[in-house]
């Protein structure tokens, strides 16, 4: 084929000709490699002493069956009734030791893979904990005798054991008997407490609470779709509502505690997604609405100074308070008009001097960095999102597929590096060992092959075959734009790879955020700010308590039995601490 080209070269067109031969070059360096390696496996068997299967010659399988039939033959009555029981026992046998082995793989403890607490991954927030129970109910099934024997006396029975899965939906009624005792001298009544029943003013108990949570906030199924789904009238929308909100009212002291925590993180990442509220007006004195716009703003301010951002966005702050413990993670939301960067303004505002520098993972928007003023007084350090230098590529992988496909297959690289270590088990020594031996070298290469396409020299590393050059892409082109993101951000990207508590990418602040998005789905909007700020809290909680690795239902329930303790010292009540004094508590059981 090749001396067939050179000698019709002179008819083809110039572009079609140096693809053409570009082509052929491919291909003879993928038949050289194939040989190449066929003959060194030949070499490595023969220094083995390995004979190939194809040269050891095969058994003629029919000869050898009619061996063994004449074998058997010439055996006695008592010898082939001997043979058969012996196959027997072994064939039993050889069940007892499968059944045996599998008891003993059931018994053998599992061998946990070494983790080091503190460079493991938070709890995932995608969606809230299980709300559902689980019961055991025992019944038994007759047969009809008289229909299917027709007489009731003289049968044999035996019983199996079958199981079935029944879900329900059951709302329970109790009835509670409340002693009130009186002393006649006196005058003194006390009525038996119900606080840790429920909140008083109300019919639900708090693991009632804790679902309507659950559901609505953490699994996003809109409130008037909630009411429906229950149809009982204890639950009605309005009352749902009402609920609500007076959970996440005795609860703002514990949401501005964990802003306050989380501003004196060493690591903080976020994000935003864009949200709906009808009602945007000023919200009225002494609502839950009008208390948090007081410490944290609402309409942030453009950082041209000629007004107000207009955009409603949920913002998200994530970071730990205490960074060897990832229980002690924050997952905090707010609703306003601007971005995670104004919400990063408004933490750093509360910031301790004594904190420290800042490491602040994002997509590299200047709109997710805080406001000038604050980067001068705060040494601010950015880490970049390797998902998002990824996502042009993708977008753009019909323009030119082996640019596309060599950086994609780069990025899928990387993610298999951090499941590797996720499998070794996250420590230290691992993770700075394979970043800095594999993961290093990728996004060198990557680097390499984005300086090729946008300036068509090769730096470093030929990321070319010998008879290949890189398709140039001008400025002002998708293409050109990705690649001079991964060059231009290149210290910000590959920052992760000396620090054991920086991830890889941002996408756990993005799957977070993704819950607005399946309630926007669902429910398409907001009516009032202060529905949206009660909606705010009661996220912030849920999250958090996953993070903690605390159901809610408890958390609820202990935080309003120390109503009191928990207004004067909120930091007492985070779900971590409270995850710490759970963790106490069944230590000394």
């Amino acid at each position: 084929m090749k001396k067939f080209a050179e000698a019709n070269r002179a008819n083809w067109p110039a572009a079609t000709t140096d693809v053409f031969f570009r082509l052929l070059s491919v291909y003879g360096s993928f038949l050289q490699g194939a040989a190449r390696a066929k003959n060194t496996l030949s070499r490595l068997r023969e220094a083995m002493g390995i004979t190939p299967k194809s040269e050891r010659g095969g058994r003629d399988k029919d000869q050898a069956d009619e061996q063994a039939a004449l074998a058997l033959e010439n055996l006695t009555p008592e010898q082939q009734a001997l043979l058969a029981v012996l196959e027997k026992k072994r064939d039993r046998a050889r069940r007892e030791k499968f059944d045996y082995d599998k008891k003993i793989r059931g018994l053998k403890p599992k061998p946990k893979v070494p983790e080091q607490l503190e460079f493991a991954l938070a709890s995932e927030m995608m969606f809230s904990e299980p709300s559902s129970l689980r019961g055991n109910e025992k019944q038994k099934e007759a047969v009809e005798r008289k229909m299917e024997f027709g007489r009731e006396k003289g049968l044999q029975s035996t019983y199996d054991y079958t199981k079935r899965v029944d879900l329900k939906i059951m709302v329970t009624e109790t009835t509670h008997q409340v002693e009130t005792v009186t002393d006649p001298e006196t005058g003194k009544s006390v009525r038996a407490s119900m606080a840790h029943v429920g909140p008083e003013g109300f019919q639900l108990t708090w693991g009632a609470i804790a679902n309507l949570v659950k559901l609505h906030v953490g699994f996003a199924i809109p409130i008037n779709r909630l009411a429906l789904l229950i149809g009982q009238p204890e639950f009605t929308s309005g009352k749902i509502c009402r609920i609500l909100h007076y959970i996440a009212l005795h609860l703002l002291p514990i949401y501005f505690c964990l802003i306050e925590s989380l501003s004196d993180a060493e690591i903080m990442s976020g994000d935003d997604t864009k949200t709906k509220v009808l009602e945007l007006d000023s919200p009225e004195e002494d609502t839950l609405a009008k208390a948090i716009d007081e410490m944290l703003g609402f309409a942030q301010a453009k950082k041209n100074g000629t007004g107000e951002k207009t955009g409603l966005n949920v913002s998200l702050l994530v970071g730990r308070s205490q960074k060897e413990d990832p229980r002690s993670t924050i997952r905090f939301f707010r609703t306003h008009l601007g971005t995670v960067g104004d919400l990063l303004s408004q933490a750093l505002e509360l910031r301790s001097p004594k904190a420290g520098p800042l490491i602040f993972q994002g997509d590299l928007s200047t709109s997710n960095l805080p406001s000038h003023d604050l980067m001068k007084r705060i040494e601010l350090i950015i880490a970049g999102c390797g998902a998002h230098a990824r996502r042009p590529f993708w977008r753009h992988k019909d323009e030119d597929g082996a640019f596309c496909y060599f950086m994609l297959r780069g990025f899928l690289a990387l993610s298999q590096i951090e499941t590797r270590i996720d499998n070794r088990g996250r420590t230290k020594a691992t993770v700075l060992k394979l970043r800095g031996r594999y993961a290093r070298w990728v996004w060198q290469a990557l680097h390499n092959r984005c300086a090729a396409v946008t300036t068509g020299k090769i730096p470093g590393r030929a990321t070319y075959r010998k008879d290949c050059g890189p398709d140039i892409w001008p400025p002002g082109t998708d293409l050109h734009r990705a690649a001079m993101y991964v060059i231009n951000h290149f210290e910000e990207l590959t920052r992760y790879l000396d620090n054991p508590y920086l991830h890889y990418t941002n996408n756990g602040s993005e799957r977070a955020l993704r819950i607005e998005k399946c309630m926007l789905s669902g429910s398409k909007f907001r009516k009032t700010r202060n529905g949206r700020a009660v909606l705010d809290v009661l996220r912030t909680i849920n999250a958090t308590c996953t993070a903690a690795k605390i159901d809610l239902t408890a958390y609820i329930r202990y935080a309003f039995a120390h109503l009191p303790e928990l207004r004067d010292n909120p930091k007492n009540f985070t779900p971590y601490a409270v995850a710490l004094v759970f963790e106490r508590q069944k230590q000394q059981a």
